[in-house]
């Protein structure tokens, strides 16, 4: 049984999305998720990205 099966739709989706992409991606300085490591962060312009595998 998947997790997602049990959660709130909208949790679920993330949990789902999050398995297929394999990587998270977050500031180094402010820690907000991106969704990819290229540019900066939208929160705090930094340009250090954290990819860190699931």
């Amino acid at each position: 049984m998947k997790i997602s099966s049990v959660l709130p739709d909208s949790i679920g989706r993330h949990l789902d999305d999050a398995d297929r992409s394999g990587v998270h991606y977050e500031c180094r300085r402010c820690g907000t998720t991106l969704s990819d490591d290229r540019g900066s962060c939208p929160a705090c312009g930094s340009g250090d990205v954290a990819a860190i595998p699931l």
